[in-house]
């Protein structure tokens, strides 16, 4: 569907990244959308994502920019003076370059990268990284045409570009190990998920919150802060996990505990 003037509207966005098969589809969908708003040039990498097989991570699974600025990105090393690599390490939604200069201070060779990258042909550029996922890389955007009114649309291509990534995961995502938790265990990790962090008077005899936390109600089960320690330690062991807030997550994905 298509409005008036012919755009690709965020809702067909949507409709044809969750139905993508493939990788190199959902590229083509993202290219299609970011283009009715000046852009055409395009990198994804993926340096780091828990949920993603290494066969589907790297720094530019795809890429569009110019050759001879991809080749001479490589032969110079300009990861290491690149101001937007580093600063999408720390930003967890999308931000544009121009913004970007004008709140950091440059050294005059990172001045002089960003010089060299309009000249090749990359103007009014955006990053979008994907920290709010818990994973390190993102998508960038650049116009080989600079033009005005370039970041009207910023809050809509960070929403494009994270479906984009979501579907990716979706297409990738690699299978969870089944891994199996006691009943005391689950029970554990269920009140860690709710918030329950008086573990000497957790007592399973209130039914009340036994029935409003949807957990078997247990009269003869009193916990002491040893014994959760000990059912913690195995549930970290078990679900890879360093902290409650992992094995939380790591429970909620593995259907363990139920939201």
């Amino acid at each position: 569907m298509f409005d008036r003037i012919q755009r690709y509207l965020f809702e067909d966005f949507v409709r044809d990244t969750q139905a993508a098969q493939t990788g190199e589809a959902l590229f083509a969908h993202l290219q299609r959308s970011v283009s009715q708003y000046g852009y055409d040039q395009m990198v994804f990498s993926v340096g780091h994502d828990p949920l993603l097989p290494k066969a589907h991570q790297g720094p530019d699974i795809f890429n569009t920019y110019p050759d001879d600025w991809q080749k001479t990105y490589l032969e110079k090393d300009y990861a290491r003076l690149d101001p937007v690599l580093h600063a999408a390490l720390t930003h967890t939604s999308g931000f544009t370059w121009e913004n970007l200069e004008a709140t950091s201070s440059y050294t005059p060779a990172q001045t002089r990268f960003m010089n060299e990258a309009a000249d090749a042909g990359l103007n009014n550029g955006i990053a979008v990284p994907m920290r709010a996922l818990k994973a390190i890389g993102g998508v960038g955007l650049a116009a080989t045409t600079a033009h005005d009114g370039a970041y009207a649309h910023l809050d809509l291509i960070n929403a494009l570009c994270t479906q984009f990534y979501l579907s990716y995961r979706r297409l990738y995502v690699r299978p969870a190990p089944t891994v199996s938790l006691s009943p005391r265990e689950t029970e554990v990790l269920t009140w860690i998920a709710v918030g329950k962090t008086e573990w000497a008077n957790l007592k399973w005899d209130d039914q009340s919150i036994a029935e409003k936390r949807n957990i078997i109600n247990r009269a003869d089960l009193v916990f002491t802060r040893n014994t959760v320690d000990t059912h913690l330690r195995s549930i970290f062991r078990k679900l890879d996990a360093t902290n409650r807030v992992s094995a939380v997550v790591t429970g909620l994905t593995q259907g363990h505990i139920c939201p």
